[in-house]
């Protein structure tokens, strides 16, 4: 029961919130970008928990034992611990507990041996108990894991344990110094010999993407292409008062009401200028180009792509003949791009024969360090930086640039892999006449997988620009 002493103190705290936090200053954003429910159909807890383990365990059973037999690794363990997870934990069904190993298999079966051992049982409403065919708890026991973990070794006798420890790839590095130290000791002397690195198994693994996958990558793809255009539509951007910083809330704002979440960074061209990211003092005038470039993530994937939309000025009914032929050219680039995907192409190499290609059009080549920024203000261009996308915005497949090791490590040396998603992204950096030459800086990127005759698409590309009309229209 409160005395009225402690009643007088909430109230003089809950006071002095108010007026803390009422000193700082708001946000800035505009009423004009109004959050409109348009439904997008995101599917709610029951549902993506069903989705969730029927991926985990088709992904497990069709895409783990080629890749550990492709690298001759017979058992793989992922360890993580309390508040830690290994990068790759979630993919595997995820789950918590003080010490947790995740075990995996090859007994010569058409499908791994799956082992989940941890402190805390997991119930029914989670991947592991779904999916997994051994799970075992140890809860705040005097020996914890290393028992178990000694056990599930001793008993497989396995000839290589592959371990995800990489300096390449970011994802198939989760492995701590500790945690190692605790698998040797846990294994033993002999089986902490055949102790490897896991890092190519963890990169195919990743890279065969299931039906299951694709289907629910096509559909958050689908979102994030909407979300964008809603962004950069007419119902949403005023002329003179919205600005780009009240387009990167909106689509913070409106993923949420989706249940989704997802971030986008709106960019700003106005007469060959690329103006400050999210200036909150700079609204949207006529002439102005504006591009997102951001996704959505939703269940273990991240959408990476750009949309691109022009202010209309008063009297212009359509784009401008420089700017549709900027945007034309913009789309060949983007074709020859695609058709240099072809499995079993190394990163670099690539990167060079789209270099070279492009020279002989008349560009020069533009690189991604150069901060978001043509090199040159009047002088064609085209940047090349594509990545593997997916599961993160950057994920850990090929890498089309240039071969910088301290940049890219091996990925760019990386062939392609049939079916592995890709975002084809670069900037075309276009002379405009109406704008004394200066560039217009256009940015491309989509989502695509790898075919066996160059990229295809996972939903249509933009072919057309979008176009809001001019304040006084």
């Amino acid at each position: 029961m409160k005395t009225h002493a402690s009643s007088m103190a909430v109230t003089v705290f809950a006071a002095a919130c108010v007026l803390c936090f009422s000193q700082v200053s708001p946000a800035q954003k505009s009423p004009d970008m109004r959050i409109i429910s348009n439904d997008y159909g995101v599917p709610g807890s029951a549902e993506r928990f069903e989705l969730k383990a029927a991926i985990v365990r088709e992904k497990l059973d069709t895409a783990l034992l080629p890749a550990m037999r492709a690298h001759g690794i017979d058992m793989w363990i992922v360890l993580d611990r309390e508040n830690h997870p290994d990068p790759i934990s979630e993919s595997l069904g995820g789950g918590s507990g003080v010490r947790t190993a995740f075990i995996f298999f090859d007994s010569g079966s058409d499908k791994p041996e799956k082992i989940y051992l941890s402190s805390h049982e997991l119930g029914a409403n989670s991947v592991v108990s779904q999916v997994y065919d051994v799970k075992k708890y140890y809860g705040y026991s005097k020996e914890g894991l290393m028992p178990l973990l000694r056990e599930a070794i001793l008993k497989r006798k396995p000839k290589k344990i592959g371990v995800d420890e990489s300096i390449t790839l970011p994802d198939a590095d989760g492995l701590t110094v500790t945690l190692r130290d605790f698998l040797v000791e846990a294994a033993g002397p002999e089986y902490a010999r055949r102790i490897t690195s896991a890092e190519l198994v963890v990169r195919d693994f990743r890279l065969h993407r299931t039906p299951l996958e694709l289907a629910s990558y096509k559909r958050l793809l689908e979102w994030t292409s909407r979300w964008q255009t809603e962004a950069l539509s007419a119902e949403n951007i005023r002329v003179g008062k919205t600005t780009a910083m009240d387009i990167a809330w909106w689509l913070q704002d409106k993923a949420l009401q989706e249940h989704l979440t997802g971030s986008g960074s709106p960019r700003i061209v106005r007469e060959g200028e690329l103006l400050p990211l999210e200036d909150p003092s700079m609204t949207v005038q006529p002439g102005d180009i504006i591009s997102i470039d951001g996704g959505m993530k939703y269940l273990f994937y991240n959408t990476d792509i750009k949309r691109t939309v022009y202010v209309l000025k008063p009297g212009e009914t359509e784009l401008p003949a420089s700017i549709q032929k900027a945007w034309n050219d913009t789309l060949a680039i983007a074709e020859l791009y695609r058709s240099k995907m072809i499995p079993g192409s190394i990163g670099h190499v690539i990167w060079e024969d789209l270099a070279k290609e492009y020279g002989k059009k008349g560009y020069g080549v533009g690189y991604p360090d150069s901060g978001g920024r043509a090199v040159a203000s009047t002088a064609p261009e085209v940047g090349i930086y594509g990545h593997s996308t997916g599961n993160s915005e950057h994920d850990i497949g090929t890498r089309i640039a240039t071969d910088w090791p301290m940049a890219y490590g091996d990925r760019v040396r990386y062939p392609l892999q049939l079916g592995e998603w890709y975002s084809e992204e670069f900037h075309v950096s276009t002379p405009i006449p109406e704008w004394g030459g200066k560039v217009w800086y256009a940015r491309f990127e989509e989502n695509m997988r790898v075919g066996p005759n160059g990229g295809e698409y996972i939903i249509p590309r933009q072919d057309k620009l979008l176009v809001i009309p001019s304040a006084t229209q």
